[in-house]
Parts: C-alpha cells; structure tokens; sequence
C-alpha cells in the first residue's frame, strides 16, 4: 500500500471526526476525549508517513480529483517528500498535544457551544496536511483557504468579546487579502507555462519563461507570493493582525496556531522561492528582501513584545520576532543559492531547523500560558506572581520553553540559532548586508531573554497572591499536563542532541534544492554522533558539541550542591524589611512594566526638548484636528458603516422581487437567459 494512502486515510478520519463531535458537542467533556480519539491514529498515520518518506524518498498518490473536464489542468493528487515530511512531524506532535490539553481546557469556556470548537479544529488539522501534501498549486490554494477559514472561525470563539471579534474581521480581511495576492500570481505563472499546468514543476517553467521575456511580471508574481505567505506567518509589516487574533482564541488552538499554522507561510516561502524560483541573480535579490524583512520583523517584534503585560499578547509579539529569525536564515540560504552550495544549504537549513524548534516551544509558550490562565482567571503579569509554588510542573516547563526560545544552551533555540548566526556572518563577508542583519539577530536574541525574564519574573517566581496561597496547590488537570511535559521534552532533545533533526533538515533541503546540488553531509558537519561542526568551504569555522557543555553543567552544579552541603548553614525564611515602613505586598511587587524600563530608558533619544522612547505607547502622535476632511476619509468605522447600510438597501430592493408567484420567477430566469446570451455574444 502507497503510503500517500495512510495520509489520506488520516484526513479522512479527521473529517468523519469533525462530523462525530459536532454530533456531540452537547456532551462537553465527553466531546474532547472523542476529538482526541480521532486527531491521535490521524497524526500517528501522518507521523508513520513522515518517517517511511525519510526512509524511503518522496511517495506521490494517484490523481484522486481532477478537474481536466473542467477546463483546468489541476488535480488533487498527493506527493509527500523530505519538506513536506518535516511538516507533517511538526503537525502531528502539535495537533496530538493541543488536542489532548483541550478537552479539559476549553471546559473554561461554559457559555460557549463546543460545535464551533472541536469540528473546526480537527478539520483545520486537516487542512494543514492537505497544504503540505498536495503536488500542485491550485489544491495549495483551496486547502490554504479551507485553514484560514476553520482558523478565524476559532480566533472569534469568544463571540461575547467585542476585541475578539474585531480581531477576528482583521485577521479574516488581511489573510483574504493575502490569498487573493496568491491567487493572482498563480494565475500569472499558470497563463505563462507550456503545458498550462498548476504543477509546482510546471509553474518553474513558467518563472523562467517570464524571467526571459518579461522579468518585470516575473517580480510581480514573486512579490504577490511573498506578501501572501509573508502575511499567514506573521512577518512585519504584512503579519500586523497577529498580535490580536492569536491571544483571542482558545490557548489549545492558540498553540496550535503557533506550532503549525504560521510555520505554512516559511514553507511556502521556501517552494516557492527554492523549489519553483530557477537558480538566477533572481534568487540573490529576493534572498536579500526575505533577510531584511526577517530583521525588521526580529527587531520589532521583539522589541514590542518586552513591554507587554499580557501574557498571550507578549507570546504573540514574540512569533514575529521569532519568524524573522526563520526568513533570516531562509533569505541567507536563497541569496547564496548561486554563490555558494554549502553556505545557501547550511543557511536554509538553519531557517528550517529553527522552524521545528519555534514549534515545539512557542506552542508549549501558550500551554503555559493557557495554564496560567485556568488557574488565576487573567492574562494580565501584573496580576500573577508566584505560581512556581502552586504550578510547580507547568512552572517547570515555561522555564524550559523560555530558555530555549531565548537561545540558552543547551536547550534546543541555541542550536537553530548558532547555526544562523555563523550562517549570516560568514556570508557577511561575501555580502556585508549579511553582517549588519547577524549582528541585530544577536543583539535582539538578549533582548527575548530579557522579554522571557520578565515573564517568569512576574507569572511564575516573585510571591505568590495571598488569596492563591490560602487556596493550595492548584496545578492544572493531568490531560494539561501531559501535553506540556511532551513538548518540554523535544525541547531539550533537540538542545542535546541537535544531530538528529540536523539530519533529517538534510534531506529536507534536498527534496526542494537541484539534484546533486547539496555538499556531503559529513562535509558540511562532521562525522561527529551528537556535535554538528560548521564548513562551508573554507575549513571548519565552528564546532557546537552540547553534551560537553550539559557534563560541564552537572559538574559544577553537583560541586556547588555538595559546597552547600558541607556548609551546613542555616537557612532562616522571613519577610523583606521595608525600611522599617509596613507596606502590602501589592505595593512592593515587582510589575511586569518594572522589567523593560531600564532597557527603555537605554533606547531612548532627545529630539530638542523632548525625550522620545522606542515604544509606540509613548511615540507623539500626529495631530490632524485641522483636517477634518482626512480624519473622515481615514475613519474606517463609518466607511464600514455606510457599506453596510447600502448593501441592506440593495438586500431589500431585490427582497421585493420575491413576491411569491411562479410566472414571476420564470420571468426572471427568462431575463438572466438573455443577459448572459447578450454577455457571451458580447465576449466572443
């Protein structure tokens, strides 16, 4: 049996799922454990694909859809290779553990009907899977928007939320938006090939066809592509209506979001502009527009997450930071693709390893959050603090995920990111762009860990609440814990041991670059079992081998214990002294907005009289009260408004011609008849 059969028996299953439980979403609790029973065989047969893929090579189905009949040369037909494999691994650990952390979680929404939840999260898994396993770009598209459907319809879960609706509708208009950019390039490429054919190998031939004739089009697709996934994955200034839809939704699908969705728009980044995008002084510049708006997106994102006291939106600013750091190494990886064979594969697969590791800790980021959540009731840091000494697991956890996303070794953000690193400054030397764009990378990677710092700082060490501490322990339910603990333990594998996603990023890389165009692997890393050096041709330049620096670790840490043991010094606990002066404890607490302020104050400038700070709360905003005429084009409310009011007037006119009486009807027919006999006579 074609192993494509297994991912579409797991697709299958998810629908019949979607259906089962909508059946039963009257029976909230028993209504999880049915969803978690259909998304778990669905992502273990997706996972068994992934793995007889890398053991086997790229598996292609039978034409299952065509629409040849039809007019257009397109086909549901799936084909799984080594970069679709990666996703369907990420897909599969995040759906199984975003799934299982639901069924208790979602139960905190008690006015909420359980059908706009369950069934729109299983099929929004398998959308997913339909986006990575399809061979052309027209089944992409209708997959693509099928997500971006069964996404927003999550995003406005809370239906009572007047901001969750109003984040809903912009992230409904702007990721619309985004497909339509990706349906006219495709559009554009597919009039341009020889067999007009909306194959991705088809569609290469359309781009080198126009690049020879009409480069200037050739561009325009390319930027329609990229505003299309740069949009879905949340890059600046496209990924604007990110910060507000992600926090809106239910943390399980908040996760689930993050570990998979805003990954698609890399990959689809990355076939377009590898796999689709010939090798030519094409590849160099887009390579440089990708890495610079990964920069912009590290820098910003990052910047504006340190002053945010909510806990998903924080997480949330922290995707497009983290996404820049993906774009970084996937731009740095196209821009050399002609230049140099060995830095162009290391750079993308930099790009793709960080991808993996951004999905297993920023989806743990919001099951911790989502914890929090469950617990204390709020999303806000200033009203959290000490929930180590009640939560210690999930505690625990956050600790791991905000190490790793802030590159602390040896967790498993410092490999992706020492990777991207040496590749960006060793092609900064070729390109000295390169070197400015790895130098703001590295700055703004102390910039998360001060981000994350306050984080754990305000929700999970400090005192705890008197009225949480009169409560006793009050950890989150075992079918919360489970997910956080697996997600935790990639985590720190792939810190440990980086070698083994390493090698399957290999082949990954390959599945999308030309044939024999990737350097040997032991070349390019060594023979090392655990340690990955770094060679692209000018010798090895860096060797990163964790598990000497895990022994180190246990070492110095076994030494200080043992210190502490002999000491035998007493250990006295008692109140802090407040300089004899009684204070409550809210009144000494260190709030979230006390961690950036020093920061803020180092990044700030004068302008004249006037001090100016980086942060846009604080940025003097522009007066248009002597224009009221621009202040009304600009107000977007009443422009919506007035669409609305004209399209209920034009609802009611055509309401009028249901008058109930079938000779009308006929007429009606009989006047559409001859309009579109007028039409094609008109067009032919």
């Amino acid at each position: 049996m074609n192993v494509v059969t297994v991912l579409l028996g797991a697709m299958a299953l998810l629908v019949v799922g979607a259906v089962v439980t909508a059946l039963l979403a009257k029976q909230r609790r028993r209504c999880g454990w049915v969803a978690f029973a259909f998304v778990f065989p669905a992502c273990l047969g997706a996972f068994y694909v992934a793995l007889q893929v890398f053991a086997q090579g790229e598996a292609l189905g039978r034409p299952i859809v065509s629409l040849r009949d039809f007019g257009l040369n397109a086909s549901l037909q799936l084909r799984v290779d080594e970069l679709s494999a990666v996703f369907l691994m990420i897909t599969s650990l995040i759906a199984t553990c975003a799934t299982l952390y639901s069924v208790r979680y979602v139960l905190f929404y008690e006015g909420e009907n359980l059908v706009r939840y369950y069934p729109l999260l299983l099929l929004f898994i398998a959308s997913i899977m339909g986006v990575v396993g399809v061979a052309d770009m027209f089944f992409f598209i209708v997959f693509w928007e099928l997500m971006t459907l069964t996404s927003y319809v999550l995003v406005v879960y809370e239906r009572q939320e007047p901001a969750n609706l109003r984040a809903g509708i912009r992230y409904f208009l702007a990721t619309h938006i985004a497909t339509g950019c990706m349906i006219l390039a495709t559009i554009v490429l597919y009039v341009n090939t020889p067999l007009r054919s909306f194959e991705f190998a088809s569609l290469r031939q359309g781009v080198e066809n126009l690049l020879a004739t009409n480069p200037a089009l050739a561009h325009l697709a390319l930027l329609l592509f990229f505003v299309g996934f740069a949009t879905k994955a949340g890059v600046l200034p496209f990924g604007f209506w990110l910060p507000d839809a992600y926090p809106a939704a239910p943390s399980g699908a908040s996760a689930a979001f993050a570990g998979t969705m805003t990954k698609l728009g890399v990959y689809g980044i990355v076939r377009v502009f590898v796999e689709i995008l010939p090798l030519s002084h094409a590849s160099t510049v887009w390579g440089e527009i990708i890495a610079i708006f990964g920069t912009l997106s590290i820098f910003i994102g990052t910047v504006t997450a340190l002053v945010q006291s909510d806990s998903k939106r924080l997480l949330s600013f922290h995707i497009i930071g983290q996404v820049g750091y993906m774009l970084l190494g996937v731009g740095t990886g196209i821009c050399f693709l002609r230049l140099n064979p060995a830095l162009a594969t290391v750079a993308l697969m930099s790009g793709l390893f960080h991808v993996v590791n951004h999905a297993c800790y920023k989806s743990l980021l919001f099951l911790n959050a989502g914890a929090a959540l469950y617990r204390t009731g709020t999303r806000d840091l200033n009203k959290m603090g000490g929930l180590m000494a009640i939560m210690p697991l999930t505690a625990t956890t956050a600790i791991i995920a905000s190490l790793s996303i802030a590159g602390i070794p040896p967790f498993s953000g410092f490999s992706s990111k020492w990777l991207i690193f040496q590749s960006t400054l060793t092609g900064g030397l070729v390109i000295p762009l390169f070197l400015a764009l790895g130098c703001v990378a590295i700055f703004i990677s102390a910039v998360t860990l001060a981000s994350f710092l306050k984080f754990l700082g305000t929700a999970f060490f400090g005192s705890l609440y008197p009225e949480r501490e009169e409560a006793g322990p009050a950890e989150v339910p075992l079918s919360m814990k489970v997910p956080q603990v697996v997600i935790a333990i990639f985590c720190v594998l792939f810190g440990v041991w980086p070698l083994l996603p390493v090698r399957l990023l290999y082949g990954a890389a390959n599945a999308v670059l030309p044939a024999e165009y990737a350097p040997n692997f032991a070349w390019l890393f060594g023979a090392s079992p655990v340690g990955i050096n770094f060679n692209v041709g000018e010798g090895v330049t860096g060797v990163w081998n964790p598990l000497f620096l895990v022994g180190g670790l246990l070492v110095c840490c076994a030494l200080a214990y043992a210190l502490y043991r002999l000491a035998g010094a007493p250990v006295r606990r008692t109140s802090p002294w407040f300089c004899g002066e009684e204070h409550a404890g809210d009144e000494v607490r260190y709030k979230a907005h006390g961690f950036y302020l020093p920061f803020q104050d180092f990044l700030s400038f004068r302008i004249g009289t006037r001090r100016v700070r980086t942060y846009y709360p604080t940025l003097p905003r522009p007066k248009v009260g002597d224009l009221p005429r621009l202040r009304a084009l600009l107000d977007f409310d009443r422009l919506y408004y007035r669409l609305i009011a004209i399209g209920a007037k034009w609802c009611e006119r055509f309401s009028e011609s249901h008058v109930g009486y079938p000779q009308m009807y006929v007429l009606w027919m009989a006047v559409g008849v001859v309009i579109a006999i007028a039409i094609l006579y008109a067009l032919s």
